[in-house]
């Protein structure tokens, strides 16, 4: 499993925190890490997931990814 953390834009409470949340747990091979306000930290398996198709998810939620850290 690789690890990765993304800046994320527009999240304010936690309502967001879980619509993040959400968005990665429909995701196969996802394990949310860690979700803060501004940051989502996740294992993924590379043979499964992508880390492109990651951040696609947290877009999808109506959210910005600022940056891949």
């Amino acid at each position: 499993m690789k690890e990765q953390t993304l800046e994320v834009g527009g999240m304010s409470c936690g309502h967001c925190l879980m619509t993040v949340k959400n968005a990665l747990a429909a995701l196969a091979g996802v394990q949310t890490e860690e979700v803060r306000i501004g940051k989502v930290r996740v294992s993924y398996d590379e043979s499964v997931v992508k880390p492109d198709s990651i951040a696609e998810a947290i877009r999808n939620a109506g959210y910005t990814v600022l940056a891949t850290l």
